[in-house]
């Protein structure tokens, strides 16, 4: 007597799924340089107390601070385009770093108004060396390419962004 087979747990050898290939996969390879490059930012980083995300918070805060008076917490995470309430999270424990400050915005009681501190963009000037040193060494083999490759990421978060 033959065995029946059941139909839904075999599947043709010739089917070809969406990531089959998975090497081949751009997402999947944007995800393994992403967290590769992430790792090494990260061992820089632990070096003086900081996260990566906290570096990004406090170097776009000092940018900010160039182009406007005031900078709030919604400016901050708009720029740096993570949620609010993770941006919110973030500078609590930077300000209790003593990093930053964050006010009340006289104008409007619900926003925060921040401000580096002055070991805040002391720190600032040594993440900054580390994170140039990591990006530098990172995309190093890229050589002239580095370059189109960041305007490729500058398009990239153009059409996306919208």
């Amino acid at each position: 007597m033959a065995k029946k087979v059941n139909e839904t747990t075999q599947k043709p050898s010739s089917t070809k799924h969406a990531f089959s290939d998975l090497e081949e996969n751009a997402g999947f390879l944007m995800w393994q340089v992403s967290m590769l490059w992430q790792r090494k930012l990260k061992n820089g980083l632990d070096a003086i107390g900081i996260t990566h995300a906290q570096f990004l918070l406090l170097a776009a805060l000092s940018f900010l601070s160039t182009k406007q008076n005031i900078v709030s917490q919604q400016d901050l995470a708009k720029h740096v385009k993570i949620d609010k309430m993770m941006t919110s999270k973030i500078l609590r424990t930077l300000q209790k770093k003593g990093l930053l400050s964050r006010k009340k915005n006289k104008m409007d009681t619900r926003a925060r108004t921040l401000a580096l501190s002055e070991s805040g963009e002391e720190l600032l000037k040594s993440a900054s060396k580390i994170v140039d040193k990591t990006d530098q060494d990172f995309l190093m083999n890229l050589g002239l390419n580095s370059l189109s490759f960041q305007d490729d990421l500058r398009s990239l978060l153009k059409v996306n962004s919208k």
